[in-house]
């Protein structure tokens, strides 16, 4: 099983944001970035999108979502302060045949989940990688273990 494990795309500045964070959009590179990683993540068979429901991260799913029919389902789970929750997440979320699972989130989320998944133990997981927006991590699950990691830059840094 597959999950691709997305960061949402360029927002801005967090400090220049008036208001909730929670409604921070996408500024217009993240728009892009998000039309951009729709030809990066359809040839994974993605099945089911899960996103943090902070607006940048739906808005960096939606294209996705609009280009293979399916819609984006919300999980508190993936906002900043969900600690162990998101692990649960990766290492739980389930369906049925083949394919991909998309869960959009965060900086601080990935690295989180970084550790306590264990990716250290991965054969030629980076840890050092960046999490840069947009970026992807595929990570492939056997069972409730992780046995692979791959780090994919985000598009408009791809060779």
């Amino acid at each position: 099983m597959l999950v691709l494990l997305v960061r949402h795309g360029h927002a801005g500045s967090k400090r220049q944001w008036v208001g909730d964070d929670k409604l921070r959009t996408l500024n217009e590179q993240g728009l892009a970035d998000a039309r951009a990683l729709v030809p990066l993540l359809v040839p994974f068979t993605p099945v089911r999108i899960l996103s943090s429901p902070f607006q940048r991260c739906l808005q960096s799913v939606t294209p996705l979502a609009h280009a293979i029919g399916i819609s984006v389902q919300n999980s508190p789970s993936l906002v900043p302060e969900a600690g162990v929750a998101a692990t649960k997440s990766a290492l739980n979320v389930s369906f049925n045949g083949s394919g991909a699972v998309v869960l959009c989130t965060h900086g601080e989320v990935i690295h989180d989940m970084q550790s306590q998944l264990g990716l250290h133990r991965v054969p030629n997981f980076n840890a050092d990688a960046p999490r840069e927006k947009a970026s992807v991590w595929i990570l492939e699950r056997t069972g409730r273990r992780f046995v692979a990691a791959t780090y994919l830059a985000p598009p408009d840094l791809q060779p």
